[in-house]
């Protein structure tokens, strides 16, 4: 009788940890879908054309560190200790790959979400599921059910629409031989071109880094903030190095800092704290829920997203816009819904 009311109590417990990290979990989904929905907004609004671009990414590496520190701090004495817990040189150095990838990844969809809309911005931004399953399945045999694999081809085809989009002007009506506007049109059309190509290069190198990432979480045992913090450090002198090559006149520290910050107001710290916050809300959903909720996640932020365009926008969203948006929509959901099932062990 002891021993069953010990068992009840024990699993009372145990249902009660379930339901509040479900609780907390479902919080950070829902924060995670605003800031997705937000972020290229935040990027329309609060960025300077003449801002720095690697600036923005040194920014979103050091608001992560202090968001980690500041999470270890909350959590009380013995944080650092919980969080660092076998550390060695070797493991750190494992974080440096991740990182540099990450960094060269923000800094082509710094550039993309300043080219595209925020419905072509995120829906080719969900390729980089492909590119994380061809990597993940490289690296641990993971391997992707049917009802997955017709999701990715259904991703791939909604990039398709949306680069056929991209070629179309947002002018429309006029249809003069004005030479300004001409070349305003084509200046146009070649920058939404760049801007999706710089997408889709993040996206491929997203499944590299989530490899990698995913190696050192589970093959090597790390908690997630340790290694946030240690790809953050191993990413800040990188980006620093590109900043300094790329300069023309590097003689005084003042101008190296000038134009590494240039083009920075109290509004550019919107977009950077959201990007880091991101970030730390993908790996507490992931904790408590899991990669699937996650999904669902991205889906509300682009959902959101397309709504938040078509009321606040100038002009209503294209059919294609539209079209693309179900897809992924549609794909994201099956991709997380039907995972491939376990193989029946021979008697």
């Amino acid at each position: 009788r002891t021993m069953a009311v010990s068992t009840r109590r024990s699993s009372s417990a145990r249902a009660t940890r379930d339901s509040a990290a479900a609780t907390g979990g479902f919080v950070f989904c829902v924060l995670l879908a605003l800031q997705y929905a937000l972020q290229p907004f935040l990027n329309g609004r609060c960025l300077s054309p003449e801002v720095n671009k690697l600036s923005l990414v040194l920014g979103v590496e050091v608001a992560k560190i202090a968001i980690a520190v500041g999470l270890m701090c909350v959590e009380g004495r013995g944080s650092w200790e919980r969080t660092f817990t076998g550390w060695t040189p070797y493991a750190a150095s494992l974080s440096v790959l991740p990182s540099v990838v990450y960094a060269v990844q923000n800094y082509l969809l710094v550039v993309g979400a300043s080219l595209l809309d925020g419905v072509t911005f995120n829906c080719l931004n969900q390729s980089k599921l492909i590119s994380t399953a061809a990597c993940v399945y490289v690296v641990f045999g993971v391997r992707q059910s049917r009802i997955q694999m017709l999701a990715l081809a259904g991703l791939l085809l909604a990039t398709v629409l949306l680069q056929e989009g991209g070629k179309e002007g947002k002018g429309g009506g006029e249809t003069g031989t004005d030479a300004s506007t001409d070349r305003s049109i084509n200046n146009q059309s070649a920058n939404q071109s760049f801007g999706v190509a710089a997408v889709l290069a993040a996206s491929a190198l997203s499944g590299v880094a989530s490899a990698a990432t995913q190696f050192s979480l589970q093959k090597l045992g790390r908690t997630s903030t340790a290694l946030t913090v240690e790809m953050a450090c191993a990413a800040i002198p990188c980006i620093l190095l590109a900043h300094f090559v790329s300069l023309e006149d590097s003689s005084s520290a003042e101008e190296f800092g000038r134009a590494l910050f240039s083009g920075w107001s109290a509004k550019t710290f919107a977009p950077v704290a959201s990007s880091a916050l991101g970030g730390i809300f993908v790996g507490q959903i992931t904790k408590r829920l899991g990669g699937v909720a996650k999904g669902f996640s991205i889906v509300g932020g682009l959902v959101l997203t397309g709504f938040a365009q078509g009321m606040v926008g100038n002009r209503p969203i294209s059919a294609k816009h539209v079209t693309a948006l179900a897809v992924v929509v549609a794909c994201t959901y099956a991709h997380g819904t039907y995972p491939p099932g376990k193989k029946k062990k021979k008697e």
